[in-house]
């Protein structure tokens, strides 16, 4: 039995460069880099197609400096195979260091998603209410941090289903380094979500190809200065669990700092005790 979900985006490549530390994306980049310029040696070695090359490590220098388009000229190709070798690795290493430029700007203009949130939501029967945890993990303050709230509702059709906004009732002017949790109505003049959650799991048990097309999407925007951050999170029906309320999360207060800052320093499980519920 194959369950999908409906087809994602393929630009998540985009927020795992983002999420990554900087010093492993230049290492990953740097050893591709290496890979494809020790690939083309041990080829330009196999075919003997380098003139003036005594040893492995000139076929090694013949293709770095191809790779960086310096061509020195006390190594060259010596017959066909290896003039069709340069070529093809002149237009690999052009298209790589395009790519890798792409790379290191989405990674250095782009900030990681600093602002996480919790993996499930919960519904109070008692109030009626959703609840979703969110966290603000960077040292600065998220301000003015404006969050949409749409569901798509359960639907089996291919273009057919349907959207609707959710009114959140209040406003924050900034999102500090404490959690938060967002509350929202379950029952709407057109939408129940619980109801739309339910028929969304009864559909995903009997079917055999693709899941419903039920989801909460919520966005997040704000700005750390000048620097402007979009968060975008997807639950789905089984994202749902019974509860009152998320426990309240333990911070451990520090003096620390030359400037005599006080810091709070989060619990030892603080991403256990982040998803943890009343019930």
């Amino acid at each position: 039995m194959n369950l999908k979900y409906p087809k994602k985006s393929g630009l998540r490549w985009s927020s795992k460069i983002r999420n990554k530390h900087f010093g492993l994306v230049f290492l990953e980049l740097f050893l591709y880099y290496l890979t494809v310029n020790l690939v083309f040696s041990a080829a330009y070695f196999a075919f003997g197609s380098l003139k003036n090359a005594a040893s492995f490590i000139d076929y090694v220098y013949f293709s770095f400096v191809t790779s960086l388009s310096i061509g020195y000229g006390d190594v060259v190709p010596l017959n066909t195979a290896g003039k069709l070798l340069v070529i093809i690795q002149s237009s690999i290493t052009a298209v790589y260091f395009a790519l890798m430029v792409s790379v290191l700007s989405v990674k250095m203009f782009y900030p990681r998603d600093l602002v996480k949130f919790s993996k499930k939501i919960i519904y109070n029967p008692s109030t009626d209410m959703l609840i979703i945890r969110v966290i603000n993990t960077s040292r600065e303050a998220l301000v003015n941090p404006d969050i949409r709230i749409s569901i798509t509702e359960h639907n089996t059709g291919c273009n057919s289903a349907g959207m609707f906004d959710i009114p959140i009732d209040y406003r924050l002017t900034y999102l500090g380094k404490y959690d938060f949790s967002y509350t929202f109505k379950n029952s709407h003049k057109n939408l129940n979500v619980m109801n739309e959650a339910e028929l969304a799991k009864k559909y995903n048990k009997s079917s055999n190809t693709v899941k419903s097309r039920f989801r909460i999407n919520v966005s997040l925007t704000g700005s750390y200065g000048f620097s402007q951050t979009a968060i975008y999170k997807k639950y789905y029906a089984e994202d749902i669990h019974l509860g009152k309320a998320f426990k309240p999360i333990t911070y451990n207060k520090e003096f620390c700092g030359i400037k005599g800052n006080v810091r709070y320093n989060k619990a030892k499980d603080f991403w256990t005790d982040f998803e943890d519920t009343e019930d």
